[in-house]
Formats: structure tokens, C-alpha cells, sequence
């Protein structure tokens, strides 16, 4: 009798344990995500991001905790909702245009589109040795630096052409 009992509570502590992991193993992701908010949060913010940040990190502890207890609600509510939104804005977009006589055409050529760098070839290889962008250009954070990265490269290529 004693066995039976014991073998049986060993079963159910070893399917608790079991389904435990297998639904932390389903969590990762939004663990994933609650870590990222974190280590952004330790990163130095201005007083406005740290705010977006806390309520990132408090909506995303919660969807961890709700996955780790097995109350989170399945995705596809909410791709459904979603849908129905945008199918909601379509119909009021399409109503819109409708109205309008003309008919907007994205592309009014019928040919194939071709996108092609400026140079080809041995030319590009130079180019691509002489152009040195500079650091914040990787990144813009503005439409300033954006537009002075933009005049930048086409300085260089002023320069680029005279010499080569």
C-alpha cells in the first residue's frame, strides 16, 4: 500500500514538474523581452523614456507572470481584433477615395523596376574606398542629421568624380 502511494506521488511530482518546464519553456520569449525593458531601464534615459520604459516593463512582467501561471489568453484574439480594426479603416479609406474622380496608380509603368547603385564595376570599388561616412550617419536620430549626411555624401561624390 505504502508503494503504491509513494509511486504515486512520485508520477504526480514528476508530470508537475514536467508540464512546469515544459510552460517556462513556452514563456521564454516574454522573459526575453521583460530582460530587454530591464537592461534598458539600467541605461541612463531622459525622464520621459524612463516612464515609457516602466510601463513597458510593468505591461510586460505581467504577460510573463500570465504565461507562467497558464492564464495568458491565446494570441489569435488578438490578431482578430486587429484584423477587424484595419478592415474597419479600409472601408472608411475606400469610401474616402471612392469619392475622388481620380484613381490613384502606384506605379504607372507596366516594365520591370531596376535599382541600380550610381556606379558599376571597377568605379564602384574606388567609391567605395573613397567614401568615409561619418559615425552619427550609421544611425540619424534627426531629419537635421539625416539631411547633413545627405549633403555629406553628395560633397564626396562632388569630389570622387573630379578626381577619378
Amino acid at each position: 500500500m505504502k508503494r503504491i502511494i509513494i509511486s504515486s506521488l512520485f508520477m504526480a511530482l514528476l508530470c508537475w514538474t514536467f508540464s512546469a518546464t515544459a510552460g517556462k519553456k513556452q514563456c521564454q520569449d516574454y522573459r526575453k523581452k521583460l530582460d530587454n525593458i530591464q537592461a534598458q531601464q539600467r541605461q541612463s534615459n531622459t525622464r520621459q523614456r524612463s516612464q515609457h520604459l516602466s510601463s513597458l516593463e510593468v505591461k510586460a512582467r505581467d504577460t510573463w507572470w500570465q504565461c507562467q501561471t497558464g492564464k495568458l489568453k491565446p494570441a489569435l484574439t488578438k490578431k482578430r481584433k486587429t484584423k477587424q480594426k484595419k478592415s474597419n479603416k479600409n472601408n472608411k479609406v475606400n469610401a474616402t477615395r471612392t469619392n475622388v474622380k481620380e484613381v490613384l496608380v502606384p506605379f504607372a509603368s507596366s516594365g520591370p523596376i531596376i535599382v541600380r547603385s550610381k556606379y558599376q564595376g571597377e568605379k564602384l570599388q574606388a567609391w567605395l574606398q573613397f567614401y568615409q561616412a561619418k559615425k552619427m550617419c550609421a544611425r540619424p536620430k534627426t531629419t537635421q542629421q539625416f539631411a547633413a549626411c545627405v549633403e555629406d555624401k553628395r560633397r564626396q561624390q562632388i569630389e570622387f568624380e573630379k578626381g577619378y
